[in-house]
């Protein structure tokens, strides 16, 4: 099978390792001819666990993919990127997004490829350098198609190893993406913002206050029925990550921009038009703007 990636960062060296163990043919698309250079040397270096294990794959520069028909084609860069990649994927005939938060959903209606799928991936990934990248949890990978027929992606899903890097089906995938949207809104800018780990906001009774009022403002995307559930399924996967660093966080310590309005961005704006308050979500979100200036 013969599959691109879009967007050398953790989560796009983590589907290349596992793509490629699984013997796929897998091509990495890069910003620059010297990180595809840097990854054809070096390979793709997975930490799980403390041992490390490296694959080697195919890199070239994002320009070259015109020239270039994919089976299929994962993107795998920040929802604000998006925009500057369209350009050279539009000819590609199955495209599977990964971006974090809802914003980019309006960006995917404009693309004219028949067959658009979204990838919800749950997995915990650091990326240590431009080669290697740190498993740090094992999850799982939900799928769901946009544009087209499942059936288009039958191929696809059988490259996915079950044991840990296994992919599951999901019909309402956008009900799959709020739940992964509210998660995202309690913890990433809340870390980012104090500059904890996760599991801080479990242990400090200050910080878990704070993501309470956080939750009770983004919870009406999912309704009131969901609520008590949905909360459990925070507080565990603050639980379970207690030692990471979220990707925000990591952000802002790296000097580069957010994924803050795919985040929070998306849930103040449908606020907006279903004219809720949300006070707390607007102090933050401003919060994590001026870290960014």
């Amino acid at each position: 099978m013969k599959i691109g990636i879009v967007g050398p960062g953790a989560i796009g060296l983590l589907f290349a390792f596992y793509l490629k163990k699984n013997k796929q043919d897998v091509t990495l698309f890069t910003r620059t001819v010297e990180q595809a250079e840097k990854l054809v040397q070096e390979g793709i270096k997975c930490i799980r666990k403390g041992e490390m294990e490296t694959v080697f794959i195919n890199a070239m520069p994002l320009e070259n993919i015109v020239d270039e028909q994919m089976d299929y084609l994962f993107v795998a860069v920040k929802q604000y990127h998006l925009v500057n990649i369209l350009p050279f994927i539009k000819e590609q005939r199955r495209i599977i997004f990964l971006q974090n938060g809802m914003s980019h959903l309006h960006i995917l209606q404009e693309i004219k490829c028949e067959n658009i799928a979204v990838g919800i991936v749950e997995h915990g990934a650091k990326k240590e350098n431009k080669y290697t990248v740190n498993h740090t949890g094992v999850g799982v990978t939900k799928f769901g198609v946009v544009n087209g027929e499942l059936s288009q992606f039958d191929s696809l899903l059988d490259c996915f190893s079950p044991k840990y890097f296994s992919v599951q089906v999901e019909e309402d995938w956008k009900q799959t993406m709020y739940y992964k949207l509210v998660i995202n809104v309690c913890i990433n800018p809340l870390t980012a913002l104090f500059g904890i780990q996760n599991g801080v906001l479990l242990s400090n009774p200050y910080f878990y206050r704070v993501m309470e009022q956080i939750f009770q403002e983004v919870v009406f995307l999912v309704g009131e029925e969901r609520k008590e559930d949905l909360w459990l399924l925070v507080c565990r996967v603050c639980e379970t990550t207690a030692s990471n660093t979220s990707s925000m966080l990591a952000d802002i310590r790296a000097g580069q921009e957010t994924e803050i309005d795919a985040i929070i961005g998306y849930v103040m704006e449908e606020a907006r038009k279903q004219q809720k308050q949300v006070p707390v979500l607007q102090f933050v979100y401003n919060s994590i703007k001026g870290l960014e200036v």
